[in-house]
């Protein structure tokens, strides 16, 4: 396997070992937005500093066609600000290259992965946390000398996915404070539930939610990253892992981290009564098929010829002392509140949904039976509806 060097950029230190590499936009796409990212990104670096690992790992984040940039926008923590840097793609170009695809992810995600320096880079949502036993475990992983594993499996030639947990709607939605969010996860992060699958490729497990995609940095530039012509939404992760999957050998990351990844929901649980508008989506990924080709993109995928750079994230104000002691007391009855929603929101809304539920096959069977009895006389109604009845039955039956 070639090396690949590390890109340049803003960088007065070693390279590091991990690159995240995530993707987003300054439009409050389905509520705070923004919020979520500042969250993801203050809570993964406040654990990376936590680990004294400041030096050894970078977040890059793809700002594709915000009009105002995400970089002026996001307030960091100071953990965050020396490990977040940005990669601002103007809204002309954006606009350009994106055709008519309202997000191209491929496009904003190879951009960061052309310019990462880690020696592995994962790619996670932009609203989803990474949390402290994955860390521990990709250190000892690329620190330790061997494989694997038992079956003699190098890291260098692996590829790592891992599903998501999921922080409920009516936690995450209230935009709780970083102490808030990180109090719910040490508490209840065990006990969250995992995006288990996907139906349609009978739920092998990386064609899930992504929680991290992750792969040694020559295996991304090897075969080009994602491949640039899915601009449209899903199946990136699955076409890449397909496309790898005869060179390289299959982790699941989630079962030696427990899924220690927690994605900060935004769809409200009875979003599904009245169904999802999705844009268009990328062509479904046949796993039994071969996949011949390996690179699919030019050689100037992760928009190469362009002049754009990595800069550093910009740190919030430090609070003085009685503030930070205010602020503490605020977010603590914020955070029993959020709790009162969530638990309110635990019994509502599947009485909600049950009683919708309810309400629709009810409104079917009214319409079927006046089917039925319209035009009979009143007196047959009786005889009809329970012929009907003895009907349906005995073909449920059946």
């Amino acid at each position: 396997m070639n090396s690949v060097a590390p890109s340049t950029g803003p960088h007065d230190r070693r390279p590091p070992l991990l690159s995240l590499i995530l993707c987003s936009r300054n439009d409050g796409y389905m509520g705070n937005a923004r919020w979520r990212l500042e969250t993801a990104l203050n809570y993964v670096c406040e654990r990376v500093h936590a680990l004294g690992r400041a030096e050894d790992v970078e977040v890059l984040v793809s700002d594709w066609g915000s009009e105002v940039p995400l970089r002026e926008a996001v307030s960091l923590e100071p953990a965050a600000a020396c490990v977040v840097s940005f990669l601002t793609v103007p809204p002309a170009l954006a606009r350009e290259l994106q055709r008519d695809s309202p997000f191209p992810e491929v496009l904003a995600l190879n951009a960061a992965a052309r310019r990462a320096h880690g020696d592995y880079i994962g790619r996670i949502d932009q609203d989803t946390l990474v949390g402290e036993r994955f860390l521990r475990w990709f250190f000892e992983m690329v620190e330790r000398t061997g494989a694997l594993d038992a079956e003699a499996t190098k890291p260098e030639t692996a590829m790592f996915f891992a599903k998501r947990r999921s922080i409920p709607y009516h936690f995450a939605a209230a935009s709780p404070s970083l102490r808030s969010v990180t109090r719910f996860v040490t508490l209840f992060g065990r006990a969250l539930a995992v995006w288990r699958g996907n139906p349609i490729t009978g739920d092998v497990f990386w064609t899930s939610y992504v929680g991290i995609w992750l792969a040694h940095r020559n295996l991304w530039h090897e075969c080009g990253g994602y491949d640039e012509r899915l601009i449209y939404y899903n199946w990136m992760e699955t076409e890449m892992i397909c496309r790898l999957g005869s060179r390289c050998t299959m982790v699941d990351l989630g079962e030696l981290t427990d899924d220690d990844f927690y994605h900060l929901e935004h769809y409200h649980p009875r979003t599904k009564l009245t169904g999802r508008r999705h844009p268009v989506k990328n062509a479904a990924v046949n796993l039994a098929l071969p996949h011949d080709v390996f690179h699919p993109n030019t050689d100037a995928w992760g928009l190469r010829d362009y002049p754009l750079t990595l800069q550093r994230g910009l740190s919030a104000a430090r609070a003085g002392k009685s503030a930070v002691e205010a602020r503490r007391f605020r977010e603590d009855a914020a955070f029993i509140a959020a709790m009162g929603r969530l638990a309110w929101g635990i019994v509502y809304d599947p009485a909600v949904a049950f009683l919708t539920v309810q309400y629709r096959v009810a409104s079917r069977r009214i319409q079927v039976v006046w089917r039925e009895l319209r035009g009979q006389p009143i007196t047959e109604w009786a005889g009809a509806v329970w012929r009907l009845w003895n009907t349906r039955s005995a073909a449920r039956r059946r």
